[in-house]
């Protein structure tokens, strides 16, 4: 069971990572409380409500006491109600506590505290951590310019976690100082990590989310964990296609219905990654790591070939790998744009009808088939306004005309998925016309 922050402890060389579930925020002018004790898991399940069938999670609105206590504490929340949850966590949450003093130093005796608690029925489990980030991890994206300045830091990232167990959607939450790029370092490591999936009725569940405190500390004189730059989510123009993935599964893992490496490479001057070694794998021992090197020699990006410090540049290239036998399950949410129209591009394909019409905007989207070169082929008009003036047609141009990372920073290729591009036109003929924005993606 698992009530607030479940620390899986690791603190080396002054760098630390614990995982919590993600909750609401409760901070007020910018404090959060900080727990440092959690509901022993026996008393939560000693708790757990006579006649309940399923799990439950309580939001208690609390008053800060001396020593970290919380006090006066009121259900707000209760989730499902009527089955004796809100008593249970008002029956355990004297053992939680906080710091008593916040960042500042200061006391935060008489300050409101909302705790969470839950309570799992049988069979139930939220993620928790198969590959955590290790101190070399945390270390290799240690922001150079906080290592220079000799600046610890820390960032908290959110991230949802899918029935595979792999992250999804993170992003920072929170990061200290401001202007050291901690938060976008904590973003560096998440495709390395891996987690078990929520469990309900026994089975894994979509909806986990998680939060991801990571702290650096400040480092010692004369550090350069990361001397070499490290690049995350380059502008692919090649990578492997599905079928190669799925004829890269190895034999050795049979009964294994996905997997995750992260590969760091060195950025050759052909603009592919060599000599790439595996920093993550899990699991270990089936062949995945091996699979993932071997499918490094399909990636290309555009590089300069006469960028004399192209040879100081590493890239790391995550990987997520799928039984091919199950059903392809992957999604393509938040596309990351190479090339879209400029304003020129878009003035030339805005539809004669509409102006002989003299309508000077509308809208429309296309729906296409995603290639391993990011590019948009396959493309039929979804829809259209206002209808029979041809800004279908100009959607379907602007869309082939465009094109889209294939390769997700999560590690999956988006080579055959299907995405509609909704696009706003407009015309201004004593003007060039903005340029044509896609507004997102939808599988």
């Amino acid at each position: 069971m698992l009530s607030r922050p479940l620390v899986l402890g690791l603190l080396i060389s002054g760098l630390s990572v614990s995982l919590a579930l993600a909750q609401e925020d409760s901070a007020k002018d910018g404090w959060r409380p900080q727990f440092t004790a959690s509901v022993p898991a026996d008393k939560l399940k000693a708790a757990y409500p006579r006649g309940a069938t399923v799990s439950g999670k309580v939001a208690l609105d609390c008053v800060a006491a001396g020593g970290g206590k919380l006090v006066d504490c009121k259900v707000a929340k209760e989730d499902p109600a009527g089955q004796g949850f809100g008593a249970a966590a008002l029956s355990v949450v004297g053992y939680e506590r906080i710091k008593p003093k916040d960042d500042a130093g200061d006391s935060v005796a008489g300050r409101p505290v909302r705790t969470y608690l839950q309570f799992f029925a049988p069979g139930d489990a939220n993620p928790n951590w198969l590959r955590k980030p290790t101190a070399q991890d945390i270390a290799n994206v240690f922001p150079k310019k906080a290592l220079a300045d000799g600046v610890g830091g820390k960032a908290v990232i959110g991230c949802d976690v899918t029935v595979e167990g792999f992250l999804q959607n993170c992003k920072v939450l929170s990061e200290s100082p401001k202007d050291y790029a901690f938060g976008a370092a904590g973003l560096q490591i998440t495709p390395q990590l891996r987690m078990t999936p929520m469990m309900r009725g026994g089975k894994p569940a979509p909806g986990g989310t998680v939060e991801i405190p990571i702290n650096w500390g400040e480092p010692a004189r004369g550090s350069d964990f990361n001397s070499t730059p490290v690049i995350l989510d380059p502008p692919w123009t090649r990578v492997p296609t599905q079928a190669e993935l799925n004829a890269a599964w190895p034999i050795s893992a049979a009964g294994i219905a996905s997997a995750q490496v992260a590969l760091r490479c060195i950025l050759a001057k052909t603009g592919q990654p060599r000599s790439c070694a595996v920093i993550s794998e899990e699991p270990r021992g089936k062949g995945f790591g091996r699979a993932a090197q071997d499918l490094s020699k399909l990636f290309q990006v555009n590089v300069d070939p006469d960028d004399k410090k192209l040879r100081d540049y590493k890239v790391d290239v995550p990987f997520r790998f799928r039984d091919p036998s199950l059903p392809d399950n992957r999604k393509l949410t938040k596309p990351h744009w190479i090339a879209t129209l400029t304003a020129e591009g878009m003035a030339a394909i805005y539809p004669e009808a509409a102006i002989k019409a003299k309508v000077m905007s509308g809208q429309a989207a296309a729906t296409c088939v995603v290639t391993a070169e990011g590019r948009l082929v396959n493309c039929e008009a979804a829809r259209e306004t206002p209808v029979g003036l041809d800004f279908g047609a100009a959607a379907i141009k602007a869309a082939t005309a465009m094109r889209m990372n294939p390769w997700t920073k999560e590690g999956d290729t988006l080579d055959g998925l299907k995405v509609t591009v909704p696009f706003q036109f407009s015309f201004d003929d004593a003007a060039p016309a903005e340029t044509a924005k896609p507004q997102g993606g939808q599988p």
